[in-house]
């Protein structure tokens, strides 16, 4: 049984390992990674207990939070409040070794950015932060399509007249952009306007000449 408990605890580091590496694509400061990351597995370590008696190792003060992250980054995300020891206990709370804790969740995935400020693990941090950098591309998309969208209404022209094939791949040389979702997460992120991408190719900056020559 102890043999099983171990095996066990090697999976989940395994998995933890898997999952702080992916999700390191959406860390914003390499650094700041590795050095939470060193602090992390040279910290003194706690076992705590799920209702059913699974083991999981976490690092000293580590909170519901970072357990539920590491069952599983669904269960992480959809964490609504946290049981201790048949005892309700905010999800700041710092686990102490051998704890019994149970995660209570919700329907929906709906992490909270404050969670970052009390996280220990690696693996809860980069997966919050994912999930945010995720949703921002999202928000960035639609912002980007809604401002060009206004901007073809504006000057009375249809979406699709405007924005052929041919229009396309000239908009998309000139921004540097790689199809439609990478050009409207530049417009919503603000790197370009949507009046410069329209200029592009219905080439409304008038050329100036010089009547004086």
């Amino acid at each position: 049984k102890g043999s099983v408990k171990i095996q066990s605890m090697m999976e989940h580091k395994l998995e933890m390992y898997r999952t702080i590496i992916e999700a390191n694509n959406y860390v914003e400061n390499d650094s700041e990674f590795a050095t939470n990351l060193n602090n992390e597995l040279l910290s003194e370590l706690i076992y705590i207990y799920t209702p059913k008696g699974d083991v999981l190792e976490l690092p000293k003060e580590a909170t519901p939070i970072d357990f539920a992250y590491r069952i599983h980054s669904g269960v992480g995300e959809r964490t609504i409040g946290a049981i201790v020891n048949d005892q309700i206990v905010p999800l700041d709370y710092k686990l102490q070794d051998g704890d019994i804790v149970k995660i209570n969740t919700g329907k929906e995935p709906n992490p909270n950015k404050d969670w970052l400020n009390f996280v220990k693990t690696s693996q809860a941090r980069s997966k919050i932060k994912s999930f945010f950098s995720k949703q921002d591309r999202t928000n960035y998309i639609n912002n980007g399509h809604d401002m060009l969208d206004k901007e073809i209404r504006r000057r009375k022209l249809a979406f699709n007249e405007v924005l052929t094939d041919e229009n396309l791949k000239e908009i998309f040389k000139e921004t540097h952009t790689q199809d439609l979702d990478d050009l409207y997460l530049s417009l919503g992120s603000l790197r370009f306007t949507a009046s410069y991408v329209l200029d592009i190719v219905l080439e409304d900056k008038k050329d100036v000449v010089d009547i004086y020559l």
